[in-house]
């Protein structure tokens, strides 16, 4: 497939506006960083977790983060413009974001979901927080469903 239809396929531009054109957009990756660090955390921390909590929490889990990161993807779209990113400048890529923002890619907020919820589960509060700063520095206001979702879960458990 060339780049142009990937890109067509499984970037998120908010336009056409599609319900699924976010989902679609979790699954693809345009750079090799962001899958080195995604899909081992999805699946390593996914069977952990499970583990822990069981099933029918990961299950719940799994419909949170999605809902979550859905919501905050279509407010802060790459047409809205708001999508401020203060530290992309000054840390090489590691996502699979536009560098000019014209489309959202990525698992990111699935991930940064796993692992706040790991976290927070566990009771690193010092190491938490200060990561999830980082995240919404780096990639700016559309990654705070996967934030929002990590937290809630891991809170709802204590």
């Amino acid at each position: 497939m060339d780049k142009e239809n990937y890109k067509y396929h499984f970037a998120y531009t908010a336009y056409p506006a599609r319900i699924f054109k976010p989902f679609k957009s979790m699954i693809g990756s345009d750079t090799l960083a962001n899958v080195i660090w995604t899909a081992p955390t999805l699946i390593g921390l996914s069977i952990y977790m499970q583990k822990q909590v069981g099933p029918m929490v990961m299950t719940k889990f799994f419909a949170l983060s999605l809902f979550s990161s859905f919501v905050f993807l279509s407010a802060v779209n790459p047409q809205s413009g708001l999508n401020y990113r203060p530290l992309r400048q000054f840390i090489p890529k590691f996502d699979s974001y536009a560098d000019d923002g014209s489309y959202y890619m990525g698992a990111d907020q699935m991930c940064q979901a796993l692992i706040y919820f790991t976290l927070i589960y566990h009771r690193y509060w010092m190491i938490a927080l200060p990561c999830m700063a980082f995240d919404f520095l780096y990639y700016g206001p559309s990654t705070l469903g996967g934030l929002f979702a990590g937290a809630a879960g891991g809170l709802m458990l204590l």
